[in-house]
């Protein structure tokens, strides 16, 4: 799977450039260097000729301090490559690679004054190459930009943004997956049929009181029932098609990292969970409580642990934006924390919080005991 650039989120192209393969962003055309490839391209032992202090203040600072490692996901330090240079270089705290801008691969040669071992005087095969990929890719993207058919544009095509703009819903950027979702598509069937019955049978005296959650009944034991079944049923339409969408969104990259049996028993401990916490926390005990929106915040918060740097687009005020799948998610969860303290109801905050945990600390447990799969590279 092609590496992200940290700085504009594009995918990064590897390339063969003087005996080193180096990822070049086609956009930004920053470069990522793994550890060693800088000294190497430096014709040096190290890739810092000193062991500089890290910058912890100023422009640059501020701007490379929300970067994420594309090969680790690691954060990364500021260095000043040579004391007086001016020449900031992005390194990464655990991995060691380095990141850097258009440009600076020049500037250390220049300061690093290695023209006999790099060749700056006149512009060598590799160098040249290089230079014709980059020119290549940036035609290519700019092509598939105004068709809207590139993952790393920064826009979508038309028809993705106007369901965005009416709908307000996410969409992914890279809807990649190995395996097609049975269970996933199960599940959103299953709720469908549910519904359906439900269309008909709620009129039935009593049934919302045995198949809904009912926190205040599970003193007295006939509450049990509804939180297995309380996750199928839904309050309408539009209630059922959110939260199918969401499910269908992040729940068929979930299901593929692991056995689909544990998925299904995973998916309702999430659902159960957040019941449960709902039934804890919530002031009105005696109101049904009904929806698979508990279940699938906790598919939600495994996404969150299992692809944080996948991106999504966004419609806010007509204007489209992209944005890492972290990000997204943990803003969500933090609308449903201040949802929650405000007192806003109607909507059970209690249990998305407490499906999000629960299913972001779950598949970390299933990933410790080698239950989940590692992330298929996918073929191009």
């Amino acid at each position: 799977m092609a590496l992200i650039c940290p700085k504009c989120l594009s995918d990064m192209s590897p390339i063969e450039h003087e005996g080193v393969t180096i990822d070049v962003c086609p956009g930004c055309r920053g470069i990522w260097l793994d550890p060693g490839e800088l000294a190497f391209l430096r014709g040096a032992d190290e890739d810092l000729p000193v062991t500089p202090e890290s910058i912890g203040a100023g422009k640059h600072y501020l701007e490379t301090s929300s970067y994420i490692c594309p090969r680790c996901q690691g954060s990364f330090d500021t260095f000043e490559y040579a004391p007086g240079t001016g020449l900031y270089i992005d390194r990464c705290e655990s991995c060691k690679g380095i990141y850097l801008d258009a440009g600076e691969l020049k500037k250390i040669r220049q300061v690093t004054a290695r023209r006999r071992i790099l060749g700056l005087q006149t512009p060598d095969e590799s160098q040249t190459k290089l230079h014709e990929f980059m020119q290549a890719e940036r035609t290519r993207h700019a092509q598939q930009a105004s068709a809207g058919t590139t993952s790393g544009s920064s826009h979508s095509s038309a028809g993705v943004y106007f369901f965005q703009l009416i709908t307000g819903m996410p969409v992914e950027v890279d809807a990649k997956r190995q395996r097609f979702p049975l269970i996933t598509l199960l599940i959103i069937l299953a709720n469908v049929a549910v519904f359906m019955y439900q269309s008909i049978a709620v009129h039935e005296i009593g049934f919302y009181a045995r198949y809904a959650f009912i926190p205040a009944h599970l003193s007295d034991g006939s509450g049990w029932l509804g939180l297995f079944t309380g996750i199928f049923l839904h309050g309408g339409w539009l209630h059922l098609l959110g939260n199918m969408y969401f499910l269908w969104l992040f729940g068929d990259n979930v299901e593929e990292r692991m056995n689909r049996g544990l998925f299904l028993l995973f998916y309702m401990a999430c659902g159960i969970a957040a019941s449960l916490l709902h039934g804890v926390l919530t002031e009105t005990p005696q109101i049904p409580t009904l929806g698979a929106s508990g279940a699938i915040s906790g598919i939600m918060g495994a996404y969150l642990i299992l692809y944080p740097r996948r991106r999504m687009y966004q419609v806010i005020w007509f204007m489209q934006f992209r944005v890492s799948a972290a990000f997204y998610l943990l803003f969500w969860l933090g609308l449903q924390v201040l949802f929650s303290s405000t007192g806003s109801g109607g909507v059970a905050w209690y249990a998305h919080i407490g499906g999000f945990a629960f299913g972001a600390a779950g598949i970390l447990l299933l990933r410790s005991l080698g239950l989940v799969s590692p992330e298929q590279e996918t073929s191009t």
